[in-house]
């Protein structure tokens, strides 16, 4: 009778310390952590119709401009001019845009590189024409190192055409365009600039700075979409983007929501869910600043909200137990737990027998 209680009390201790105790630890430390989230207020917002949105440039706090020269016979003419200058001269105009975004000017030399289409020859020039600029882009895209950056780059490109081979571009009336320069909305412009025959008798060619520097100024203003750089207007674009970033910020909020309602095995750390509060708080109080005609302080408030809002859908740790899911988790641990499980559960019979027993020795004797 002595051996079956010591029986009978292991019976118990593995049955305490594998259900009672070790099914709740291992349901803790394998569950999906997340904090607290404004689930409610994620959902919340009004957003503007994409179909009728303009393409453009990407939404972003900052963007790298980067100009690059482009020198196909660097042996037969020598350039003088520098990137520096070029960034000197861009401050002024990239100053007014501070408020509303931040610039990093970097420049590049690209020699031996031709824009990979070919001209045509019109008496004692070539004809770049419209319907080619397009193909100029891919190729020469492939060369510039924009790719690198982690922010949207803005490409101001400078080529220098060979002094026997001038080129201008010619529009599809076959009128040849007074800027001789073209832009595309999303990635940036192109400017070519023709040596001089004293330049190329010289071998030595300084192309005017002020004149690119315009040529650069206004392929900007196009970029962002502004009319001019009166106060008006960079008002106007001030209150465009923080319109944007707002509902940019309450798209990627809702898309949050949405994959946390569907994806369980998706982690929210304590610093992801601080990052959605302070976003979706900055994003009501930018609202209300806008409609209050608070133009500063709401975009001041939005970018905040947009900066956040991107960090956190884009944080590397909602992706640690992707992979991991809940039906992966019950085929790795039920092989091991069932066969542990099956004679601790089996042996409950016993413990059942034994309190019986017990029992019914105690009514005996009472």
């Amino acid at each position: 009778e002595k051996e079956a209680d010591y029986r009978i009390y292991s019976v118990l201790s593995y049955f305490v310390v594998l259900v009672i105790i070790g099914f709740p630890v291992w349901w803790y430390t394998t569950r999906v952590y997340r904090a607290n989230l404004p689930i409610d207020e994620m959902y919340k917002g009004v957003y503007s119709n994409r179909a009728n949105k303009e393409f453009g440039i990407p939404l972003s706090l900052e963007y790298d401009i980067l100009v690059s020269f482009v020198h196909p016979d660097p042996a037969s003419l020598t350039i003088d001019v520098s990137g520096r200058e070029i960034d000197r001269n861009l401050q002024p105009f990239l100053k007014i845009l501070s408020s509303v975004t931040n610039f990093i000017v970097k420049s590049q030399w690209l020699y031996l590189t031709d824009l990979g289409v070919f001209p045509q020859k019109i008496l004692d020039h070539y004809a770049l024409r419209e319907n080619q600029l397009p193909h100029i882009i891919s190729p020469l895209e492939t060369k510039l190192w924009s790719h690198l950056s982690p922010r949207p780059t803005l490409n101001l490109v400078v080529y220098f055409p060979q002094c026997s081979t001038p080129l201008y571009i010619y529009n599809d009336k076959n009128e040849q365009v007074k800027t001789n320069a073209f832009l595309s909305p999303t990635w940036g412009g192109i400017y070519i600039v023709n040596p001089d025959n004293s330049s190329c008798e010289a071998k030595v060619f300084q192309p005017n700075i002020q004149q690119i520097v315009s040529t650069f100024v206004t392929q900007l203003q196009h970029l962002f979409k502004m009319s001019g750089l009166s106060e008006d207007n960079v008002r106007e674009l001030k209150i465009k983007k923080a319109e944007e970033m707002l509902d940019s910020t309450r798209r990627t909020l809702k898309s949050l929501a949405q994959l946390l309602s569907e994806i369980n095995s998706i982690v929210i750390s304590d610093e992801v869910g601080e990052k959605i509060s302070i976003a979706v708080e900055n994003a009501d109080q930018a609202e209300t600043f806008l409609k209050n005609g608070d133009v500063d302080n709401g975009l001041r408030h939005a970018k905040v909200a947009f900066s956040h809002s991107e960090e956190a859908f884009s944080d590397p740790s909602l992706l640690a137990l992707l992979y991991f899911p809940q039906d992966q988790k019950y085929a790795v641990y039920i092989p091991l737990f069932l066969p542990i499980m099956i004679p601790v559960f089996m042996s409950l019979t016993l413990v059942k027998k034994w309190h019986a027993s017990h029992r019914l020795k105690r009514l005996k004797v009472d």
